[in-house]
């Protein structure tokens, strides 16, 4: 155990210490982006939603666009095959504000596998604005949301931007899995990649992403990411690759976002995302459970501290294994309350980092048995 911890402690002091320096750099890029003065006049921007079976949270998404204070908007929103009250919603706003427009998914019409991605093929040919912002159902914007981002883009020139919203769910157990997307803002140096931009480190969240509508045409749209398990994160490192100008920025204070409504909603759209982002290949599998148990050791690190405490007294690699501990937990906590998540969810860092461990080998099952991921009830591999 002593020779184990001798490189184990190193190790996760490195880690710790690289955590909490790219949080904290990462924070202030983020600061730096955002300090920009809104403009609440400019182009046409198209906000697009693809909508199957959201009767929940529809009209509260479509009540806090119409409010917006930049007004040079259409929403267009696309009902998917709902079997609910969806398309009933559409029309009723539709006769309330003449900026909303409503439209249906063609059944013979297939133009992807994934089923969101071929909802927006078919609604984005529509949007005729300068900027395009993809938006999910059931997400709600601050009356300065759509000024705010688009004052982001126009005043730092770039074509593509995405963030956290505020994340929302009743469960606790929902909220521990869905925290698990503050893993890129503790360990991906969006500060850097923001100069440098590299496709592997580039990341974008679905439920907010704002795009100039040229370079999305330019680099082929969602048809150039077929195949694609995560739309989002597909999107935009195609733009990535295709060398327009991205950044990951602060949302959590203009986007709200009720994404899933138990626990184990959010552990299954959590995995996918995760399997979006890292895909659990067959054939890396070695890689794939090396991968997992690395999680999984980082998520038990304060427990095998105590272990290492207990059964080795205070040895010097105790403590350097306990400030490594520390750093990252503290990194885990600063990011979570700069995206707005409760105290008691930054605190649980460890019990997210043990469910990632467990999606990601979820994940791996769902690969080699060929069931694939899904999207509001279809499979999207």
């Amino acid at each position: 155990m002593e020779l184990y911890l001798r490189i184990f402690a190193p190790i996760m002091l490195f880690i710790g210490i690289y955590a909490i320096v790219t949080t904290l750099l990462n924070l202030r890029h983020f600061r730096k982006l955002g300090n920009v003065e809104d403009k609440t006049e400019g182009p046409l921007i198209s906000i697009v939603i693809p909508a199957r079976n959201e009767e929940a949270t529809l009209g509260r998404l479509l009540d806090s666009l119409i409010k917006q204070t930049y007004s040079n908007i259409e929403i267009l929103v696309i009902n998917d095959q709902s079997s609910d009250r969806t398309g009933d919603i559409i029309e009723e706003y539709v006769r309330k504000d003449p900026r909303i427009h409503g439209y249906s998914t063609d059944k013979e019409k297939k133009l992807n596998n994934n089923g969101k991605i071929n909802a927006l093929l078919q609604l984005i040919p529509h949007a005729t604005g300068e900027y395009i912002i993809t938006t999910d159902a059931d997400t709600e914007h601050s009356t300065d949301c759509v000024a705010h981002a688009y004052s982001v883009i126009s005043g730092h020139n770039l074509d593509i931007i995405s963030g956290f919203p505020t994340e929302k769910c009743p469960s606790f157990w929902g909220l521990v899995s869905i925290s698990a997307m503050m893993f890129t803002d503790i360990l991906i140096p969006h500060f850097l990649v923001y100069r440098f931009p590299i496709p592997s480190a580039s990341f974008a969240i679905g439920q907010f992403i704002m795009m100039k509508r040229e370079s999305y045409i330019d680099c082929g749209g969602y048809s150039a990411i077929k195949g694609t398990i995560c739309d989002d994160v597909g999107i935009v490192r195609l733009f990535v690759r295709k060398k327009k100008r991205y950044a990951f920025i602060s949302i959590a204070n203009y986007v709200t976002c009720h994404m899933y409504g138990s626990a184990k909603e959010a552990f299954l759209g959590i995995e996918r995302s995760i399997a979006g982002v890292f895909p659990p290949k067959v054939t890396i599998i070695p890689i794939t459970i090396l991968l997992a148990i690395a999680v999984l050791h980082l998520g038990l690190s304060p427990i095998l501290a105590l272990l290492f405490l207990a059964f080795n007294g205070a040895v010097s690699e105790f403590w350097i294994l306990l400030a490594g501990i520390a750093f990252f937990f503290i990194a885990w906590y600063i990011g979570c309350r700069a995206a707005n998540w409760r105290k008691r969810i930054s605190t649980a860092g460890s019990l997210t980092l043990i469910e990632i461990a467990a999606m990601y080998i979820h994940g791996l099952y769902k690969e080699l048995s060929g069931k694939g991921f899904e999207w509001k009830g279809r499979n999207v591999k």
